[in-house]
């Protein structure tokens, strides 16, 4: 009883290969993104940009480094990575970006007895970005990147990224409801009660940890506070699938997110000819809520400053203008 009527059906009239009953994590962001979609008007678009410049110059200061014969030291080899694996190159340059447009940059909290909604500008920049793992996708976040050198945020991203694969989602997301649960209680806040629910069974019944990182030190494991307070979200497309293309879905309360597709090769016409370019494609989610595409149609022309001028994110160190 008190069953979907059409799985009831399916049940009765056709074979049913295997039900798979979902684990924790998969609970969790059924009812974050179930969340989102409801309450979130999401307006998006796709840009594309020409970052041949970008490429270019990552070739030509791995040429030359490589041109000097002498053995190289961790420190340049790590700057020989992040101008070939352009992660961290992206990352920085959305929260540059991301400074010039604050309205992108926070929550909204959707008050409508109150005061009918208010957006929260927040004063840091911390980017939650994608890993894919073999036990799904984490989220470890950068706090204030464009604040830092790229070669400092390739190497946390690299460390995260790390701790990442040896952490179990079941395991971690269990500690994140628990702590963003004593929130709720102390709000009285309703709308955390699955989420509390959730995070009783699962006390109650864990799951049993993967094997394969059982017996990882806490340390080298992802914890909540490598997790929780991100302001924005970059999902790298591109480092995933062959897809350049994507329609995200904001993770509630963001009002921004930023899909990262694929860099590939291209026939452009430049200056009457076809001439092979690298083309990018960023994709963007807002919620309408909380702004008009107006607000945000300048993210183009910021971007694509960094992307023709790439030696600004590269070369840029504290104290350099952002």
């Amino acid at each position: 009883m008190f069953r979907d009527f059409q799985i009831r059906w399916a049940h009765e009239n056709l074979k049913v290969r295997k039900t798979h009953k979902l684990s924790f994590v998969r609970q969790c962001v059924s009812f974050l993104l179930s969340k989102s979609a409801r309450e979130i008007p999401h307006a998006a678009g796709n840009v594309e940009f020409d970052v041949t410049p970008v490429i270019e110059y990552g070739e030509r200061v791995i040429r030359e480094m490589k041109a000097s014969g002498k053995k190289h030291t961790s420190e340049e080899l790590t700057k020989m990575a992040v101008h070939k694996n352009l992660s961290a190159f992206f990352l920085k340059t959305i929260s540059h970006v991301t400074y010039h447009l604050p309205i992108i940059n926070g929550y909204f909290e959707w008050t409508p007895l109150r005061d009918g909604g208010r957006f929260h500008e927040m004063d840091d920049i911390i980017p939650l970005f994608t890993v894919h793992t073999k036990r799904g996708v984490m989220g470890p976040i950068i706090r204030n990147p464009h604040k830092r050198s790229l070669i400092d945020v390739a190497n946390e991203m690299r460390d995260l990224t790390r701790k990442a694969r040896r952490t179990d989602m079941n395991e971690l997301y269990r500690k994140i409801a628990g702590t963003l649960l004593w929130t709720a209680i102390r709000e009285l806040d309703l709308s955390g009660l699955p989420m509390a629910l959730l995070w009783l069974k699962s006390s109650l019944w864990p799951e049993p940890i993967d094997e394969e990182v059982k017996n990882t030190p806490e340390e080298e494991k992802l914890q909540p506070k490598d997790v929780i307070g991100s302001t924005i979200t970059v999902a790298n497309i591109g480092m995933s699938v062959d897809g350049w293309q994507t329609v995200t879905v904001i993770p509630s309360p963001h009002v921004f997110m930023w899909g990262v597709g694929l860099t590939r090769l291209v026939p452009r016409v430049v200056n009457g000819e076809i001439v092979p370019r690298h083309v990018l494609t960023i994709c963007v989610t807002f919620d309408h809520r909380a702004m008009d595409g107006g607000h945000i149609f300048d993210f183009e022309k910021i971007m694509n400053g960094y992307f023709q001028n790439p030696e600004r994110i590269f070369e840029w160190k504290p104290g350099d203008p952002i």
